[in-house]
């Protein structure tokens, strides 16, 4: 038994080590396979993030006055803690967030996913750019620290987990228009596909979180200081 036992523990590393060597290769050879397709979206998310702060820098004086009076009153109410629970906002974020999820997912379901994907990745990443250059130029050094806490750790976190969900819905969308898989194996590569799209929700979860439980504090202990 004690043999056995001796065996085990010495067999446990070797199966780990060739567990996490295979994990490696494997994730290198897709990254290889579908280098395009993460290029292709981080231009996109750049893209969007760039052109969403060009706009905010070109609003007209009565619409950056009213969004800075919504913004300014959004602070204060984070200041004196006067924000919804957390667990509500977690609920209203989580729910937005897998939205975006299930458009990618339904998009890459039809032969015509491609520039859905893209132009859902674009928006995202113009809404992440619009806010964060908003909010510092209107509230200076102080609103980008607010903006990098309390909007930029959220998207980043989300848009990672988008992008994800993005490259996999174009290869499925690729994959319907190029009839490149046999139709008896249809739906096993779709419950696949499905399963690896609600993994996305993982990093969904996290991001909506942080939006709810670590964010407000946070940015309540940068405006009161």
């Amino acid at each position: 038994m004690k043999a056995t036992a001796w065996v085990a523990r010495r067999r446990s590393p070797l199966s780990l080590s060739l567990f996490w060597f295979r994990f490696r290769r494997s994730m290198a050879r897709r990254l290889s396979q579908e280098a395009h397709i993460v290029a292709f979206l981080l231009g996109m998310v750049l893209s969007g993030i760039v052109f969403g702060g060009i706009v905010a820098g070109e609003l007209r004086p009565a619409d950056k006055l009213e969004l800075a009076n919504q913004l300014e009153a959004f602070l204060l109410a984070t200041l004196h803690g006067q924000l919804a629970s957390g667990s509500s906002v977690f609920a209203s974020r989580f729910i937005s967030d897998a939205a975006w999820l299930a458009l990618v997912w339904m998009a890459g379901s039809s032969a015509v996913g491609i520039p859905i994907v893209a132009a859902a990745v674009f928006a995202r990443a113009f809404e992440t750019g619009f806010a964060v250059a908003f909010t510092a130029l209107q509230f200076g050094w102080k609103g980008f620290a607010v903006a990098s806490i309390g909007i930029f750790v959220h998207q980043a976190i989300f848009l990672f987990a988008f992008l994800i969900a993005g490259v996999n819905a174009i290869r499925f969308s690729y994959q319907i228009v190029a009839q490149s898989v046999p139709l008896y194996q249809w739906t096993l590569q779709f419950l696949r596909y499905t399963g690896r799209s609600v993994m996305c929700l993982g990093g969904v979860m996290l991001a909506a979180a942080i939006q709810a439980f670590v964010v407000p504090p946070m940015v309540s202990r940068l405006l009161g200081g």
